[in-house]
């Protein structure tokens, strides 16, 4: 028996297209995939024509990753605009770089199957429509559906939670994310909290260790505590006098040519002088940062 429960499973569930023949062999989900390379257990895809469907960082490590495990072809399809992308700039550039083709204003209609096989990808042309949420939203243009002829279908449009037998449990859900209030509690559910992409959706790295703190924070209020966290160290104040605006050092990267067949490092690390620079830079975001909780953070949480 435990007094307290923090749910933090995250969203490792790949996200369905939810359209005809996606249950054809050659469908493929962008997560799996990436995990079976990174263990050394990628399909050979070898003269394969592959179609990778998404817009963001995962479709291009996607795309990227089919590349190097040999593709004859890579086409990237998105039904937005490619400057609506959410992934990085630099990941869609160098994608391109690397001979991946992107059809952009492209929306999902069915995957064509023969003989229980991926034989093709059909889709129905955009237009930019009503601004929502910053972005363009797609609206089917007035043209004919397009047939783009492939073996492999990769999907990444997203991750889902996987949180049904956590709803069947009394845990309050809306739309596979478990609620809570801003103090991580689940309603209904004493001791019980949650964080995390469960809880936001996939995000970043930062959200979830925010969210974590913040769940830390109020399950210790729960049992009636607040100790402080400090380091034992005396920082000093930031000074920004004598210190101007240097530009940061960005790595550089292996070509594209030299690149694209294999999975070594990208990156080229820094020199000993660009090092040097970098660390002469201000990088005092614990002082000009704040924390999600107890009114932001200075000196300790």
């Amino acid at each position: 028996m435990f007094d307290s429960v923090f749910i933090a499973i995250g969203a490792q569930e790949a996200s369905r297209l939810g359209c005809p023949g996606e249950d054809a062999r050659g469908v493929l989900y962008a997560v799996d995939l990436l995990a079976a390379a990174g263990e050394g257990n990628a399909p050979d895809l070898t003269g394969k024509r592959v179609v990778v469907v998404g817009g963001g960082n995962v479709a291009m490590d996607a795309a990227r990753t089919a590349r190097r495990l040999g593709a004859g072809s890579v086409t990237i399809v998105y039904r937005r605009r490619i400057k609506d992308m959410t992934a990085l700039p630099e990941e869609v550039e160098g994608a391109m770089a690397e001979g991946c083709e992107v059809m952009q204003l492209m929306a999902p209609v069915r995957i064509e199957v023969k003989d229980d096989k991926v034989a093709g990808f059909v889709m129905q042309p955009q237009i930019p429509g009503p601004i929502s949420d910053g972005r363009p939203a797609p609206v089917n243009a007035e043209a004919p559906e397009v047939l783009l002829p492939c073996d492999i279908v990769i999907v990444a449009i997203g991750q889902a939670v996987d949180s049904e037998h956590f709803r069947l449990s009394g845990v309050k859900t809306r739309r596979n994310r478990i609620v809570t209030d801003l103090a991580a509690k689940v309603a209904g559910l004493p001791g019980v909290f949650a964080g995390g992409d469960c809880y936001s959706g996939p995000a970043t790295v930062i959200r979830a260790i925010d969210a974590g703190k913040v769940a830390a924070c109020n399950i210790e209020a729960y049992f009636g505590f607040k100790v402080p966290i400090a380091s034992g160290v005396e920082v000093p104040p930031a000074r920004d006098q004598g210190r101007p605006a240097w530009g940061r050092v960005n790595m550089r990267e292996r070509s594209a040519e030299s690149r694209k067949d294999d999975f070594k490092l990208m990156e080229i690390c820094l020199t000993d002088e660009e090092a040097v620079q970098e660390c002469s830079r201000c990088l005092r975001c614990d002082h000009y940062g704040y924390g999600a909780f107890r009114g932001g953070r200075n000196k300790n949480w």
